[in-house]
């Protein structure tokens, strides 16, 4: 070692506790923000709410101005702005928005009575992933850098779309099948189609549910997977006979929800028939649920939603639980822009998270993009991971402003 280097060593050593001395006595130990060369702290000075038809978006806004955004749930959309609205101002305002953790709690607990689960969910989704964003823009680091980095540099996704029309309409097999091959001009190398029987009732007509599922299949060949979803339509018997002719018919892989929401002694009985690979998770809302699905349902696919499951800070957690259980994730995502660019990051951090993903297509809420001045779009099937600082997208504040609700 030379003169310069031990001198070097020796100024390092004799330095550093003075630094770490100071930081802890100034208050920057614990402050991500001050190491990264701000000064004072941060604390969050208002919380914005944007309800556009079914799209909340929520805006955590620090005292420098720096501006987060997240996506709430959008079912009963009206009730979940009104949630981040009055919660927010009086349990986020004021805090640090690196205590993302504490805050979830006061959010969880405050709300507890009102839920947990639906809207109450779905108002701590959107306030949980505007924090996280925030908290990447302060630090310029894209959010998969701050959950654990990256496992994956892009990842593919399958496409998604449902037979129901709403109002116990349904797509024809023909309309079905012109939607399919769409998705699949996209490049998805998979394709979910969504049944939405659970509208019908239990175990309804098959007739128009099997034409339907055929001439899918036909529109997008053999060399694209086909998953299924039954919408929580069956009773386990007859979803174990329809799961086997899913498989032996029509190659498919997946059959998601196949019995009703939370009925997991149902559930392990269709997957413990083996004919398919079992996905569920959609309807848990935090760790909880999830430990009760894996352990007494045993899919063997997990669907968490970051915008139904408390947000980023509650579904890194269960992530958790599925490496714990060796059970992979494959998340549910309805909406292409910042729900998308969430799960975009969660999938990126989270080891279970290789299996195809769930996107709606480009088509579907198209009009979405309008509040955005920038987008993060798939390519052949595939998305890539961005490294934008926070969520990576761009709010059109002004276009959420004239069209709110």
């Amino acid at each position: 070692m030379t003169m310069n280097r031990r001198k070097a060593l020796r100024n390092l050593l004799t330095t550093a506790p003075a630094l770490a001395a100071s930081r802890m006595l100034t208050g920057q130990a614990n402050n991500p923000v001050a190491l990264a060369g701000y000064t004072g702290q941060i604390r969050i000075r208002e919380v914005r709410v944007y309800h556009v038809k079914k799209l909340v978006v929520v805006g955590v806004v620090a005292d420098d101005g720096t501006i987060g955004w997240g996506e709430a749930g959008h079912s009963g959309s009206r009730y979940v702005a009104k949630l981040v609205r009055d919660y927010g101002q009086s349990l986020v305002v004021g805090s640090d928005p690196f205590d993302t953790a504490r805050t979830w709690h006061s959010l969880y607990y405050e709300l507890d009575e009102l839920g947990p689960g639906g809207v109450v969910s779905q108002a701590i989704a959107g306030i949980d992933c505007a924090l996280w964003d925030l908290r990447g823009r302060l630090l310029q680091q894209p959010v998969w850098a701050l959950i654990g980095g990256k496992f994956r540099s892009d990842f593919p996704l399958y496409g998604s779309f449902s037979r129901s029309l709403g109002n116990n309409r349904y797509m024809t097999a023909a309309q079905a099948a012109a939607k399919a091959a769409e998705l699949a001009a996209e490049g998805f190398q998979a394709i979910k189609f969504r049944l939405g029987i659970r509208e019908e009732g239990v175990d309804p007509d098959p007739k128009p549910i099997w034409e339907a599922i055929a001439a899918v299949r036909q529109a997008i060949g053999d060399k694209i997977d086909l998953y299924i979803d039954a919408n929580n339509g069956y009773t386990p018997g007859q979803a174990i006979e329809v799961a086997r002719r899913l498989h032996e018919t029509y190659n498919v892989s997946v059959f998601e929800e196949p019995v009703a929401a939370y009925q997991y002694a149902s559930l392990r009985k269709v997957s413990e028939a083996g004919h398919l690979l079992i996905a569920a998770g959609e309807h848990e809302y935090d760790k909880w649920d999830f430990r009760d699905l894996i352990q007494q349902g045993q899919p063997h696919i997990l669907n968490p939603d970051i915008s139904k499951c408390c947000g980023l800070t509650e579904c890194i957690k269960v992530a958790t639980l599925a490496e714990v259980f060796d059970c992979p994730i494959s998340v549910h995502n309805a909406r292409p822009t910042l729900l998308n660019a969430a799960h975009m990051h969660f999938v990126a951090a989270s080891r279970m998270a290789y299996r195809p993903q769930e996107h709606p297509g480009h088509k579907r809420l198209g009009y979405l993009w309008k509040y955005f001045h920038n987008t993060q779009k798939h390519e052949n099937g595939r998305m890539q991971v961005y490294d934008e600082p926070g969520l990576g997208l761009e709010v059109n504040e002004q276009a959420l402003k004239e069209d709110a609700q």
